[in-house]
C-alpha cells in the first residue's frame, strides 16, 4: 500500500489511576508508527514518527516522570496539501507553505526530480523563513 497522508487519533495512558487522554487530528502519514520519546533535553515527552523521526506532536507530556503509553493509534487517510521543497514532498502544515499539490501522491509524481517547475521559488521560501524567524523571535524571546 502506498504511503498516504492523513490524521492520527492517539489515546495515551499515563498511569492506571487516570483515564486515557485522546487527541485527534494529528497530521501524519500511514507509515508513521507513532511512539513517544523524551525531547527538550530529556524533560518532556513528544510524539515522534518511527518512519522518519519527525516530531508529530511536541511536548505532549510536560514531565519526564509521567511515562506515557499509547493505548490506541488510529490512522484516517485524508488528502493533505503538500509542497515540493528541496526535492522532497513536505506537508503544507509543517512550515505553513501554500500547499501547491492537493495530495501527497500528486506531489510525489511532480516532485520526483526537481519539482517539474512547480517548486516554491527561492524568494518565496526566503520570505517564509524570514516570517518564521520573526514569529520565533516574537514568541520565544
Amino acid at each position: 500500500m502506498p504511503r498516504q497522508s492523513g490524521t492520527w487519533a492517539i489515546s495515551v495512558t499515563y498511569s492506571r489511576f487516570f483515564p486515557p487522554d485522546t487527541t485527534s487530528g494529528i497530521a501524519g502519514y500511514s507509515d508513521d508508527a507513532p511512539y513517544f520519546a523524551l525531547t527538550s533535553g530529556g524533560t518532556q515527552w513528544s510524539l515522534l514518527s518511527a518512519a522518519d523521526s519527525r516530531i508529530m506532536y511536541p511536548n505532549w507530556v510536560g514531565s519526564a516522570s509521567a511515562t506515557p503509553s499509547i493505548t490506541s493509534a488510529i490512522f484516517s487517510a485524508t488528502p493533505t496539501p503538500h509542497d515540493c521543497i528541496n526535492g522532497a514532498c513536505i506537508m503544507a502544515s509543517t512550515h505553513g507553505t501554500p500547499g501547491m499539490y492537493a495530495t501527497l501522491e500528486e506531489c510525489e509524481i511532480a516532485c520526483g526530480t526537481g519539482c517539474s517547475g512547480k517548486c516554491i521559488s527561492n524568494a518565496d521560501w526566503a520570505q517564509i523563513e524570514g516570517l518564521s524567524k520573526q514569529l520565533r523571535n516574537r514568541n520565544c524571546g
